[in-house]
């Protein structure tokens, strides 16, 4: 039994005329005829009662005619949808983002998306800069959102720019430089750095530190790093050491009289900015990470 022959089937069954569902199957009768006998002879009964001016389906006939229906149905609703997944209409896209990256832009983003593509799932992982581009080269994601890679060479990669963020240097209140209204890398050479947990990444590979490193000079002094936001501020508040964060990731602390939040600038004068963007491995085989190119380009174009 195959596909063909369930088409052949129906059609006869609604028909009840060799020569018309021949027509319509555009097959010969006789070829009809030899589908219908196939047909049978796999099932072991006969599903017509017919004579030479006479075609009706047996009891046999009409139990099988509704159980072909819904075969030949299921087989085009998978058909119907492999070709949406392949167009990427649906189907599923694993995003990940840079810890603490969960902004009104990037919200706004996922939103935007889920809206034009509903049927498309959205699995969101959330890890640090370098773990982000390793799980993108071992395709446990699709797509990342974070800091774009202007200090190391991704290979294989495409991108696009996603934003830019002030980059704040975070002190305990009464910290000899909290009352600055700006600050430089080369001002917090002498410092004690508290970062974000690097997640097994080399100190010296760290964003952060080939940051300083790139425009101040020198390697941070790093004397801790945590995981959990709150509780590195804490530790800044108690005047362990000062951190580096982007600006979206200290909003919520501005309040905070135990801390300053100061603005990084270049020795130019102009403001230290973290750029974010959207990267996805070249050969991607995820048409989803093409409708979400399109739908974050869309947006940008419109802002």
């Amino acid at each position: 039994m195959n596909l063909n022959q369930l088409h052949y089937f129906i059609s006869l069954a609604e028909t009840l005329n060799f020569t018309r569902a021949a027509a319509d199957c555009f097959i010969s009768q006789t070829a009809m005829t030899q589908q219908i006998k196939a047909l049978e002879t796999t099932v072991g009964v006969p599903l017509f009662i017919r004579d030479r001016h006479h075609v009706e389906l047996t009891a046999a006939g009409k139990v099988y005619l509704k159980e072909a229906r819904a075969i030949v149905a299921r087989s085009d609703d998978a058909i119907r949808l492999a070709r949406l997944v392949s167009e990427g209409v649906e189907g599923e896209v694993t995003i990940g983002y840079a810890k603490g990256f969960g902004q009104k832009d990037f919200v706004r983003s996922l939103r935007d998306f889920h809206e034009a593509y509903p049927s498309i799932k959205i699995n969101l992982i959330s890890d640090n800069t370098s773990i982000l581009f390793e799980e993108l080269k071992r395709g446990e994601c699709d797509v990342i959102m974070t800091l774009s890679p202007k200090i190391r060479d991704h290979q294989n990669m495409k991108s696009v720019y996603l934003a830019s963020y002030p980059v704040m240097a975070v002190l305990p209140e009464a910290h000899p430089l909290a009352g600055r209204d700006s600050l430089t890398y080369r001002d917090l050479e002498n410092e004690s750095f508290i970062m974000m947990e690097p997640s097994g990444r080399p100190l010296d590979q760290m964003e952060e530190s080939l940051l300083i490193y790139e425009r101040g000079g020198y390697y941070p002094n790093i004397v801790a790093m945590e995981g959990n936001p709150e509780t590195l501020m804490l530790m800044i508040s108690t005047g362990l050491g000062i951190s580096i964060m982007p600006e979206y990731a200290v909003r919520l602390y501005q309040s905070d009289e135990t801390l300053r939040i100061v603005p990084l600038i270049k020795e130019d004068g102009t403001t230290e900015n973290l750029d974010f963007e959207m990267d996805w491995m070249e050969d991607s085989i995820n048409p989803a990470v093409l409708h979400l190119h399109s739908v974050i380009t869309a947006a940008r174009s419109d802002n």
